[in-house]
């Protein structure tokens, strides 16, 4: 009944509330009233209450629609505490990256941190296919999961946001964070059935 009853909330009411705000004017009410924010960039269905939900596209879990990362400027600098990239960065190429990660660094307050979760790992994608081992998550690891993992597997109504546009391992993601102004304070993979990796990371000044 829950299910339902959002999802009827979101087609009689939310959607249209959402395509029409007016994002500058939602980000600076917001802060006025919560102070220092914290965001969920590229939400999807996720919605996080503690979170601003921000999607290029409009889904259940986006509270506003925002072309990323072009209209992060609409976001004053030092004023976010917090900011989740949660099965996000994969989708975008590797020359936007850096465009993100440093709109990112500049809205963060000193010291804030950034959080990603999900994000393929594709040492361990591939150790899983090659590895296949009864009783292991790489029993399962097919050919397909491969190319869910590392392309993911867009279908004709995610298509192409779904698309992944890059690959990580661990040694790629720390000279991303760095480059971009980022200490990373965690770095560990077993997420997601074992083939992705989770970061904290705090924003350090530029060099």
């Amino acid at each position: 009944y829950r299910q339902i009853k959002r999802r009827w909330c979101w087609v009689l009411y939310r959607k249209r509330r959402v395509l029409n705000t007016n994002v500058g004017q939602h980000i600076k009410d917001r802060i006025k009233k919560d102070g220092n924010i914290k965001l969920n960039i590229g939400c999807g269905e996720k919605n996080y209450p503690d979170y601003m939900n921000i999607d290029a596209v409009p889904l259940e879990g986006t509270d506003i629609v925002m072309n990323i990362p072009g209209d992060l400027c609409l976001i004053p600098s030092n004023t976010v505490i917090e900011i989740l990239l949660e099965g996000v960065l994969e989708h975008f190429y590797r020359y936007e990256q850096d465009d993100l990660l440093k709109e990112c660094h500049r809205i963060l307050v000193k010291e804030g941190k950034l959080v990603i979760k999900a994000l393929p790992d594709f040492d361990s994608i591939i150790d899983s296919y090659l590895n296949k081992k009864k009783g292991d998550v790489s029993a399962v690891f097919d050919l397909y999961e491969v190319y869910r993992n590392t392309h993911g597997a867009p279908q004709p109504h995610n298509s192409p946001h779904q698309l992944h546009k890059d690959i990580f391992n661990k040694e790629s993601v720390e000279i991303l964070l760095d480059r971009n102004g980022f200490k990373i304070e965690d770095l560990s993979s077993g997420s997601s059935r074992g083939v992705c990796l989770g970061v904290t990371a705090r924003k350090k000044r530029l060099t």
